[in-house]
């Protein structure tokens, strides 16, 4: 059995502490932040206004200029996919885990005053195409969730390559056999839920000071 030697050890740990360090400077200019400290949040947050009108399914609408919640994958908190492939039992721990960062995410907010204007979470997806797409979007909508494929992106191709670097770079460092399905990965899905949605899940759950914050 092939065992790997202590310097191609030692160069991969540097070179996945480079990763996440860049990450961490990168997620500092850009605002985006740890909202829970529970060890399977799935996400971390960013507040940005939006340049275009938004109008969800469920009535929920923004207008330009208002603030909204953007969600990051946390990465290094993604359940790590093992030899196999994903698994049963790897999709029912990363639903828990979904289940648990939208929970935390809506005590969050009723603990925010601050943030009392923000009515619209959103984030990016990339997806290899429309097929997976419908596949992911069926999945979302049991959170509240409603989705599109975006093909338009105002970034230029080097700023495009560069992120999808860095993507790529940081799956390897959290979850190395997710990389095959990062690679393939060429389109991106927009995904939208309204806070409404999120309270109506997850407020009643929650201790009754946090629900008292959120009216």
């Amino acid at each position: 059995m092939y065992e790997p030697c202590a310097a191609n050890v030692s160069s991969a740990g540097w070179l996945q502490t480079a990763v996440f360090a860049l990450d961490r400077r990168i997620r500092r200019r850009m605002g985006v932040y740890e909202y829970s400290l529970h060890p399977d949040c799935l996400f971390r947050l960013q507040v940005v206004r939006i340049t275009d009108a938004l109008a969800l399914a469920d009535g929920t609408s923004a207008s330009p200029g208002s603030r909204v919640l953007v969600l990051h994958l946390w990465n290094e908190q993604v359940p790590v996919i093992g030899p196999t492939g994903p698994t049963l039992a790897w999709a029912r721990r990363a639903d828990r885990a979904m289940d648990i960062s939208l929970r935390e995410l809506t005590g969050y907010l009723a603990r925010q005053p601050y943030l009392r204007d923000i009515k619209v979470i959103c984030g990016d997806m990339p997806v290899t195409g429309s097929a997976q797409a419908e596949r992911l979007a069926r999945i979302l909508a049991r959170y509240g969730f409603e989705a599109a494929v975006d093909d338009s992106d105002p970034r230029g191709l080097l700023h495009r390559f560069g992120d999808a670097v860095l993507v790529l770079m940081l799956v390897w460092a959290a979850n190395p056999r997710a990389v095959r399905s990062a690679v393939l990965r060429c389109c991106n899905m927009r995904i939208f839920v309204s806070r409404a949605a999120l309270e109506q899940r997850y407020l009643a759950a929650l201790p009754r000071a946090s629900r008292a914050a959120a009216h």
